[in-house]
């Protein structure tokens, strides 16, 4: 009898398991299901923003002018002023331009003047300029200025005491939190190098960034009912450094308040996509594995293990074929890895990540030999055959999965031509969002991207920053992208971990606790990023471009009406006094005197004590 009892108890407990992995089955199933119609959901949203674009009701933005002069004559003010006009129209703010060439400045109707030259009397008289800001007006000169008779009457009013010769300095450090979460970074790299005037301050200058050497490069001083800011520098010409131009203005007034878009996107390009078979020596010395086996065991599990920890959604670039093939037929290719697409991909999918396009093959979609010469590619011969190659591409991942929309393009080397894109677009019509390059290319081989909406209807959204571990470039971009922006932007490839120099010849295991040490580093500075994935990022990038904002600032409230309001908007907000009571929207303090401002609704202010 007892032993009776004892199998029949052994029995419920089999009968008790099976069921009990029945039910986790279909929860993974219902939760794998839950993602594709998420999918389906993003994709609608897709069809339709390439469809109907929303005009916003407002022609003209309303608020504070924020005038800037340069002379687009010349190289360096172009640049400076192009900078300078772009950040403001990211933030949202009234910008009037004047080119010195065409009109004289009128500081009478500017509230704020953007000095995009190193000449004062570009800007007008030494006696309007100290008028202009002893009676409430704003001067932000954003390049080192020339030493000159109107300089020389100045100066004293801009905080300077003392001044000596031209030098070139290197480096920079953060005494503020100018970018945001950044203060007391200390760049010493010589990539931050530039031309400034030796210079000493007085007591009442607020120091905000220095040189390496202590030469002051940024600093603001009140003056009467106004204030100057100056940044004794050249850096602002470089377009990577207009996170540093939105800092700096958003600290010159008082509660200032700005656009972002609040996004972190983090691709993996080829991926999925063909592994190939045999033995990296690193790899195997480290875990006697295969390469195959390696990603499989090792990499990926480690990789979905780091984006639970710091709050990170993949979008995977899919490559179905590493053949060099420019010429039709694209559907025979001998390294096709359907069960790679799907395993990986149904991984990316459940962990809430995002399959994207990276190409039929690895071959840039340009008809150019100079360019694909450049990266051992082949030139295609027509865009007929690129649609082809990406008909295929479709194809393939429709096999795999056929429920799933794919939506978001990544281009091979970050290089597409324009009759690439147009071959994008007849081979795949659910195109929706291109993520290429942010920063500048100075060979002009990459595709460059702004934040922005392109006449096609596309969405640009370029990637900011990559690799596996931290260095100071990536740091200083990553600082001025979330400053200016709301946006970290990041990829990384699988076969960086045995690339001799992209991965700094390490194995995988310091590699790897690299990457953990550089994403808790991000994660920790900017805890408020919303995770979202590439098509995710973009169409809420869409909503924020098709607003527009008019702003309301006084000495203890700033409010904001909002056209076009379609969903939750996010902003930044600088004050020195303490938010008292807030109206349809929220704000979380993310630094000192720095608050996350979320819209809730069209209409919202915030009082101030």
């Amino acid at each position: 009898m007892k032993v009776q009892k004892n199998f029949s108890k052994k029995l419920y407990m089999i009968i008790a398991l099976v069921l009990m992995l029945g039910i986790m089955l279909q929860f993974s199933r219902s939760q794998y299901v839950l993602k594709f119609q998420i999918n389906e959901s993003l994709a609608r949203q897709a069809t339709l923003a390439s469809t109907e674009l929303p005009k916003a009701e407002l022609t003209e933005l309303e608020g504070s002018n924020y005038c800037v002069i340069s002379n687009e004559k010349e190289e360096y003010s172009k640049k400076l002023s192009a900078n300078a006009i772009k950040s403001l129209e990211y933030m949202q703010k009234k910008t009037v331009a004047v080119d010195i060439n065409v009109e004289q400045p009128d500081l009478t109707k500017c509230e704020v003047v953007i000095l995009a030259t190193n000449e004062i009397i570009n800007m007008g008289t030494p006696e309007e300029i100290e008028q202009f800001v002893y009676g409430g007006g704003y001067i932000f000169f954003m390049s080192y200025l020339e030493i000159n008779s109107e300089y020389q009457l100045l100066y004293r009013l801009f905080g300077v005491t003392s001044f000596g010769d031209f030098v070139e300095t290197k480096g920079v450090h953060l005494t503020s939190n100018v970018l945001i979460g950044e203060k007391d970074l200390l760049i010493e790299n010589e990539f931050l190098s530039n031309v400034s005037v030796t210079v000493d301050l007085d007591d009442e200058a607020e120091l905000l960034a220095e040189s390496e050497k202590k030469i002051p490069l940024l600093w603001r001083r009140e003056y009467g009912q106004g204030a100057f800011m100056t940044f004794n520098s050249t850096l602002l010409s470089e377009k990577m450094n207009r996170g540093f131009f939105t800092g700096a203005l958003s600290m010159l007034e008082p509660n200032f308040i700005y656009t972002i878009f609040n996004s972190k996107v983090f691709f993996i390009d080829d991926f999925p996509a063909p592994i190939a078979y045999g033995k990296n020596e690193t790899i195997y010395e480290e875990y006697k594995l295969d390469t195959p086996s390696f990603f499989r065991d090792i990499w990926w599990p480690n990789m979905l293990k780091a984006s639970k920890k710091y709050d990170m959604k993949y979008t995977g670039a899919v490559i179905e074929s590493y053949n060099d093939r420019v010429i039709p037929p694209f559907n025979n290719s001998d390294d096709i890895e359907g069960n790679s697409l799907i395993s990986y991909g149904r991984e990316i999918i459940k962990s809430g990540g995002e399959l994207a396009f990276h190409g039929y093959n690895h071959q840039s979609l340009v008809l150019d030999t100079k360019v694909s010469d450049k990266f051992g590619y082949n030139a295609w011969k027509s865009e007929e055959d690129m649609t082809e190659a990406i008909d295929e591409l479709v194809n393939y991942a429709k096999t795999a999965f056929p429920s799933y929309t794919v939506t978001a393009y990544v281009p091979p080397s970050n290089v597409l031509s324009s009759t690439g894109r147009a071959a994008l677009k007849n081979g795949w019509p659910d195109l929706t969002v291109i993520s290429s390059l942010y920063g500048e290319d100075e060979e002009n081989l990459a595709y460059v991207q702004e934040f922005e909406i392109a006449q096609d209807n596309i969405l640009e959204m370029p990637r900011i920053t990559s690799g596996y571990y931290d260095d100071i470039y990536n740091h200083w971009a990553e600082a001025n992208t979330m400053t200016g922006l709301g946006v970290f932007s990041h990829f990384i490839h699988p076969d960086d971990v045995i690339s001799s120099d992209r991965g700094n010849n390490m194995g995988w295991e310091e590699l790897y606790l690299q990457f953990n040490q550089y994403m808790d580093r991000v994660h920790e500075t900017y805890p408020w990023i919303r995770p979202m994935t590439a098509t995710e990022a973009a169409l809420d990038m869409r909503n924020t471009l098709q607003t527009k904002v008019n702003w309301r600032v006084e000495e203890n409230s700033v409010s904001a009406s909002i056209a076009n309001y379609q969903t939750e908007t996010s902003y930044i907000f600088r004050t020195d006094k303490k938010v008292k009571r807030l109206h349809h929207c929220e704000a979380l303090k993310i630094d000192d005197n720095v608050y996350l401002v979320t819209a809730k609704s069209s209409e919202f202010k915030i009082e101030l004590e």
